[in-house]
């Protein structure tokens, strides 16, 4: 008596680019947690900076040499990671000056416009055409993300504003021009050269303006070894996800990213949250289903 087997259905190019993204979204939901608890054993924004960039080119570096990648940049391409490099220390720059200059809530609110403004770009350059009903969805999934921020607008910094602003476009260079040396070297290979640069110029910010503040307990250096790799997994998983989805497709996801933070802390400290919190939840993950169901009809 033999029985046959049914050979299992290939997984589809889209699933593997929104799986590559949620891994992104997890690995970005441990940066702020490992962050704040280096924060806390005495380490400091530059330190961190810097050391997450030393991890990920380790990192990198190491999966680069086990699978035989090589590490040379095609032509042309040194100046889009220059370019690259320095977005990135904009980036972290904006961010927490912003969250310095006011609430948190309105400083990820904005750094999330990043996805939209992604959009108006890609749409009005010809690369991607985004139908109505596509900005409509996106729209929505950027109200429901406000409701889970509960956005207090009160005591508004305009210098907060402008620097959550520079950390919003800086987002959009990043994902537009390394998006470009992904094509030609792949995620491994452009991220660990986005990260050498980042290690050079949080380094040289630290010889010039500050000094290495490391953690003062075992808590803390793991925390900041654990930033580093989740740093390493959001960037590298979120290219993979981009080179497969599209760029506008996959940010556009990642505005999943905050829920899933909040999620995490339901779960694991305990956060308590509003019913309109809830409901902000809720219209996040459907106006995204309904943002992908569209994207996957058009193509």
């Amino acid at each position: 008596m033999t029985t046959s087997t049914v050979p299992a259905k290939p997984i589809s190019r889209d699933a593997l680019g929104i799986i590559y993204m949620l891994l992104s979204g997890t690995g970005v939901v441990f940066l702020p947690t490992t962050a704040k608890l280096a924060y806390e054993s005495g380490s400091d924004v530059l330190t961190v900076a810097f050391s997450r960039g030393i991890i990920a080119v380790l990192i990198l570096l190491s999966a680069a040499i086990m699978v035989r990648q090589s590490l040379r940049l095609p032509q042309g391409m040194l100046l889009h990671s220059v370019v690259v490099g320095i977005a990135g220390a904009l980036f972290v720059y904006g961010i927490f000056g912003a969250i310095v200059s006011i609430n948190i809530s309105l400083a990820i609110l904005i750094l999330y416009l990043y996805p939209m403004a992604l959009a108006v770009y890609e749409h009005f350059a010809g690369s991607v055409r985004m139908r109505a009903a596509q900005w409509l969805w996106g729209t929505i999934a950027f109200a429901g993300l406000m409701l889970i921020m509960g956005v207090n607008l009160e005591q508004i910094s305009f210098v907060g504003v402008a620097l959550a602003m520079l950390a919003m476009l800086s987002s959009v260079v990043i994902t537009l021009v390394n998006g470009k040396v992904v094509e030609q070297v792949g995620s491994l290979v452009s991220n660990l050269y986005m990260s050498l640069w980042g290690v050079a110029i949080f380094g040289l910010a630290l010889l010039l303006f500050g000094q290495f503040n490391q953690p003062q307990t075992t808590i803390g250096w793991v925390a900041l070894s654990g930033n580093g790799v989740a740093y390493c997994i959001s960037w590298v998983a979120f290219f993979s996800g981009a080179r497969i989805l599209g760029a506008t497709r996959a940010a556009m996801i990642t505005l999943i990213e905050p829920p899933m933070a909040a999620v995490f802390a339901w779960l694991i400290f305990g956060e308590t949250f509003t019913l309109l919190q809830w409901v902000g939840f809720a219209i996040v993950l459907a106006a995204l289903v309904m943002f992908e169901k569209l994207a996957r009809n058009h193509k």
